[in-house]
């Protein structure tokens, strides 16, 4: 089906609005900011199966253990470390960004996700043959792509209101301990 060009700046516009409302609440974007794991093990997996590398080849190239991959793939792990990040760059032959950053970005980066932006080329493929390409050559299949990118956002959407619901509990337990004090 061919959407038209109208109808797909509609849905984009739909959609950043969509999330610009769910950002207008502090406690969604203090959880969204604390939920970073979740998007870095999926992005991690799907690093690896874009390049078609098993959990043990990723492994030797970090020069970590096979349990380690599975423990960073897993999307509840969340306590990575910036040489784990380095590593695993390191290993993908892609740059790494640990920077601080304005919410637009943040919707610009959920509104236009995509299997691409997830996964990014390594150097050489990106740059092969010291010409710059408009849209890189990709390494691997990920015919199922989509369905991690739904998977993905569906994991964050969990565990973002997973971690508002305990700061809300927090939040009551303060509460009714300063009434009881008071």
């Amino acid at each position: 089906m061919v959407t038209s060009a109208a109808t797909e700046r509609y849905m984009i516009t739909a959609k950043r609005d969509q999330v610009l409302q769910s950002l207008r609440d502090h406690e969604y974007r203090r959880a969204l900011a604390d939920d970073i794991g979740t998007g870095i093990a999926f992005q991690i997996r799907l690093l690896r199966e874009d390049r078609g590398w098993t959990q043990g080849e990723l492994a030797e190239r970090t020069g970590k253990r096979q349990e380690a991959i599975s423990q960073w793939e897993n999307p509840n792990y969340g306590r990575y470390t910036l040489s784990t990040l380095k590593d695993l760059a390191g290993a993908f032959d892609v740059a790494l960004l640990v920077r601080f950053a304005p919410f637009s970005e943040i919707i610009d980066w959920t509104v236009n996700l995509s299997a691409q932006r997830l996964t990014p080329p390594s150097f050489d493929a990106e740059f092969a043959a010291d010409t710059v390409s408009a849209a890189p050559p990709r390494r691997g299949t990920a015919s199922d792509s989509d369905d991690s990118i739904s998977a993905l956002m569906e994991q964050m959407k969990q565990s973002v209101a997973a971690a508002r619901a305990a700061a809300e509990e927090e939040f009551k337990a303060g509460e009714n301990q300063y009434a009881k004090a008071a």
